[in-house]
Protein backbone atom coordinates (compact mmCIF):
# COMPACT_ATOMS: atom_id res chain seq x y z
CA UNK A 1 0.00 0.00 0.00
CA UNK A 2 2.75 2.30 0.89
CA UNK A 3 3.62 4.98 3.18
CA UNK A 4 1.23 7.77 3.76
CA UNK A 5 2.64 9.56 6.51
CA UNK A 6 5.71 11.98 5.59
CA UNK A 7 6.90 9.89 2.61
CA UNK A 8 10.69 9.66 1.61
CA UNK A 9 12.01 12.05 -0.90
CA UNK A 10 12.90 9.39 -2.87
CA UNK A 11 10.54 9.94 -5.69
CA UNK A 12 11.56 13.62 -6.19
CA UNK A 13 14.73 12.54 -5.87
CA UNK A 14 14.49 10.55 -9.13
CA UNK A 15 12.75 13.18 -11.21
CA UNK A 16 15.41 16.00 -10.11
CA UNK A 17 18.75 13.47 -11.90
CA UNK A 18 16.38 13.05 -15.13
CA UNK A 19 17.52 14.73 -18.08
CA UNK A 20 14.07 15.92 -18.57
CA UNK A 21 12.89 17.42 -15.52
CA UNK A 22 11.44 20.82 -15.30
CA UNK A 23 12.05 23.29 -12.64
CA UNK A 24 8.54 23.56 -11.05
CA UNK A 25 9.51 25.08 -7.87
CA UNK A 26 7.52 28.71 -8.11
CA UNK A 27 4.91 26.95 -7.08
CA UNK A 28 6.08 26.17 -3.63
CA UNK A 29 6.15 30.15 -3.38
CA UNK A 30 2.37 30.22 -4.02
CA UNK A 31 1.96 27.62 -1.63
CA UNK A 32 3.61 29.59 0.89
CA UNK A 33 1.55 32.87 0.40
CA UNK A 34 -1.16 30.72 1.47
CA UNK A 35 -0.28 28.52 4.19
CA UNK A 36 -2.11 29.79 7.52
CA UNK A 37 -5.11 31.67 5.47
CA UNK A 38 -8.14 31.13 4.34
CA UNK A 39 -6.84 30.56 1.08
CA UNK A 40 -4.98 27.52 2.21
CA UNK A 41 -6.13 25.15 0.05
CA UNK A 42 -5.37 24.09 -3.54
CA UNK A 43 -6.04 21.74 -6.26
CA UNK A 44 -3.87 20.95 -8.76
CA UNK A 45 -5.31 20.56 -11.82
CA UNK A 46 -3.57 19.44 -15.39
CA UNK A 47 -4.58 17.16 -18.27
CA UNK A 48 -3.26 13.74 -18.53
CA UNK A 49 0.62 13.63 -18.52
CA UNK A 50 1.50 17.13 -17.49
CA UNK A 51 3.32 16.61 -14.53
CA UNK A 52 0.89 16.57 -11.65
CA UNK A 53 2.80 13.29 -9.95
CA UNK A 54 6.05 14.64 -10.11
CA UNK A 55 4.76 18.29 -8.55
CA UNK A 56 2.57 16.18 -5.71
CA UNK A 57 6.05 14.05 -4.99
CA UNK A 58 7.69 17.71 -4.89
CA UNK A 59 5.24 19.03 -2.53
CA UNK A 60 5.86 16.48 -0.11
CA UNK A 61 9.57 16.54 -0.36
CA UNK A 62 9.49 20.32 0.08
CA UNK A 63 7.62 20.23 2.91
CA UNK A 64 8.17 16.77 5.02
CA UNK A 65 9.66 17.74 7.81
CA UNK A 66 11.24 13.76 8.17
CA UNK A 67 13.89 14.57 5.73
CA UNK A 68 15.99 17.60 5.56
CA UNK A 69 15.71 18.82 2.04
CA UNK A 70 17.74 22.33 1.93
CA UNK A 71 20.13 21.03 0.00
CA UNK A 72 18.15 19.32 -2.63
CA UNK A 73 15.88 22.76 -3.04
CA UNK A 74 18.64 25.25 -2.82
CA UNK A 75 19.92 24.68 -6.46
CA UNK A 76 16.70 25.78 -8.08
CA UNK A 77 13.97 29.03 -8.02
CA UNK A 78 12.64 28.65 -5.37
CA UNK A 79 15.79 29.11 -3.74
CA UNK A 80 15.37 32.55 -5.39
CA UNK A 81 12.98 33.86 -3.36
CA UNK A 82 13.57 35.68 0.27
CA UNK A 83 11.83 33.49 2.58
CA UNK A 84 12.46 30.17 0.62
CA UNK A 85 13.21 28.20 3.84
CA UNK A 86 10.32 29.50 6.06
CA UNK A 87 7.68 26.25 5.68
CA UNK A 88 10.65 23.97 4.58
CA UNK A 89 10.60 20.85 6.20
CA UNK A 90 8.26 22.28 8.38
CA UNK A 91 5.13 20.05 8.71
CA UNK A 92 4.02 16.28 8.84
CA UNK A 93 2.70 15.60 5.58
CA UNK A 94 0.05 13.00 4.66
CA UNK A 95 0.22 11.65 0.92
CA UNK A 96 -2.72 9.31 -0.59
CA UNK A 97 -2.39 8.08 -3.96
CA UNK A 98 -5.76 7.05 -5.35
CA UNK A 99 -4.57 4.52 -7.59
CA UNK A 100 -3.37 2.57 -4.70
CA UNK A 101 -7.32 1.88 -3.98
CA UNK A 102 -8.10 0.21 -7.07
Amino acid sequence: MGIYLDPSTISFEMALRSQIYVDKTGMISHLNHIVNTEQRFAAVTRPRRFGKTMVANMICAYYNRAVDTRKMFSAYRIAEKDHWNEYLNAFHVIRINMVDFV
